[in-house]
């Protein structure tokens, strides 16, 4: 009888104990991760897809801004159709959802999880984050499509019938004049041409002035190339593949940036995530399909920007003042200035490119030329202020944090500035002259691109927000 107790309370321990090692909870943290893998395995959810369709859409949308025509684009590419396809699509992954979440979920049903709930809402935050900027481009489609312009009156007239018209009254007001004529007995004689040359050519004729869409300005970087108050960087020192060649940074730009940083080396326990857009000048070489390009003037944004440790919105009126000073530029200098890049922190994260910036990238890129636009991320809180450059390789993809070879410091920038600034100008040690294009009629890079819509991802932990109008 004691050997039978002892037994029970004995099986009674170990069956206690198989509990407590099977009851064993999985981490959040490798259960999204393993969620972000399974979603990179459904092909209209993956990473690829979704740019890619991002792409497309945005490029239906800023057609449509700028298209004489809209009515022929739209019958052209069939978008009514592509956009009740593609709404129709991603509405079923978003329906889905839950149940998508569930079924993933159930392979650890016997192990437990920490904390389901918030688990539940990290995976569909990995869902929201992968649809959520085509949701907005769709819409932002939808609303170029439905903003159709109406028919003004003169579109309504019948002008067959008004001329028609108009020849009947002609040919009645000179049968009139005519028979008026013949019962006067007056020969009607031919009035002497009108000519602008007076006596002696000074009577001035008249002047018709017509104002075109696009003032044609000089594209060169003649006055930059030897300029020994621009700091020139080659594209090939801190990557291997990329459309851009060199980039000629200004002295004054390098000193502006640094100083919008200041905050964040003054109080580091409190960096907060900070941009600007950079205008410059850009020339192409059709020869080797390399870009080169200066960073001369920062555009700040405005007071509707928000800026938060791990939220950067750039706000409305940014746009507003990008155009501005483009116009200014272009009028004092007579050079043809673009946005040729944007500047934007990552405070003690370390340098990369996420998703969202990404977005940002595609929305802000030149309609004709797109792969001159540079991005500049920087880490303020990293010993040396650390600065990754990130271009468009020549297959229109970005060049990723893996594939940059060097990182630059800001700070060693700054110095370099204010030297510069200080002693008297030497010649620089590498001349090369960059190719000169003629000038062809190029389009504002902030007027043809289309809004910057809010969009979210998720990278060590930090949510981040862009968004401009």
């Amino acid at each position: 009888m004691k050997k039978r107790l002892f037994l029970f309370f004995l099986v009674g321990i170990l069956s206690t104990n198989l509990h407590v090692i099977t009851a064993k909870e999985v981490e959040n943290a490798v259960i999204i991760s393993a969620f972000r893998q399974h979603v990179e395995s459904i092909p209209y959810l993956n990473e690829a897809n979704m740019q890619t369709l991002n792409a497309e859409i945005s490029e239906h949308v800023k057609c449509l801004q700028n298209w004489s025509d809209k009515e022929a684009y739209i019958k052209e590419h069939d978008l009514q159709n592509y956009l009740d396809q593609q709404k129709g699509s991603l509405k079923y992954y978003q329906n889905s959802a839950y149940a998508m979440i569930d079924d993933f979920l159930l392979q650890y049903a016997e192990q437990g999880i920490e904390n389901e709930q918030a688990c539940r809402d990290s995976l569909m935050a990995v869902l929201n984050d992968r649809t959520g900027m085509c949701e907005t481009n769709l819409n932002l489609l939808e609303r170029e499509l439905n903003n159709k312009e109406e028919p003004s009156f003169l579109d309504q007239i019948n002008w067959t019938w008004v001329i028609i018209v108009a020849v009947l009254l002609i040919c009645i007001i000179l049968l009139i004049s005519l028979a008026g004529k013949k019962q006067k007995g007056v020969v009607p004689q031919p009035k002497p041409a009108s000519s602008n040359r007076g006596t002696g050519g000074n009577t001035a004729g008249i002047v018709v002035r017509r104002k075109t869409a696009t003032i044609l300005k000089k594209q060169s970087l003649e006055d930059v190339v030897d300029n020994p108050a621009y700091l020139k960087v080659d594209a090939i020192d801190f990557c291997e593949e990329s459309a851009v060649r060199r980039l000629y940074i200004k002295n004054t730009c390098i000193i502006d940036l640094y100083n919008m940083y200041a905050s964040d080396l003054a109080n580091p326990n409190n960096a907060k995530e900070n941009g600007c857009m950079v205008l410059g000048r850009w020339v192409h070489d059709t020869e080797s399909g390399e870009y080169y390009i200066s960073l001369e003037q920062l555009v700040m944004p405005g007071d509707d920007a928000v800026f938060k440790e791990y939220e950067l919105n750039f706000g409305g009126k940014i746009k507003l003042s990008v155009l501005e000073q483009l116009r200014r530029l272009r009028r004092e200098t007579n050079m043809q200035y673009d946005l040729t890049c944007w500047v934007h922190s990552h405070p003690g994260l370390s340098v990369f490119f996420s998703n969202s910036d990404l977005s940002v990238q595609m929305q802000l890129k030149h309609p004709t030329h797109p792969n001159f636009l540079t991005a500049l991320v920087v880490d303020t809180l990293t010993p040396k202020e650390d600065v990754g450059i990130f271009t468009f390789r020549r297959d229109g993809n970005i060049n990723s944090k893996n594939e940059l070879t060097k990182m630059y410091s800001l700070k060693e920038w700054y110095a370099w500035a204010q030297k510069c600034l200080t002693e008297p100008p030497t010649e620089p040690k590498v001349s090369v002259s960059a190719p000169e294009e003629p000038a062809t009629k190029t389009e504002t890079l902030a007027e043809q691109a289309p809004a910057m819509t809010s969009t979210t991802t998720t990278s060590s932990g930090a949510t981040y927000q862009y968004s401009s109008n």
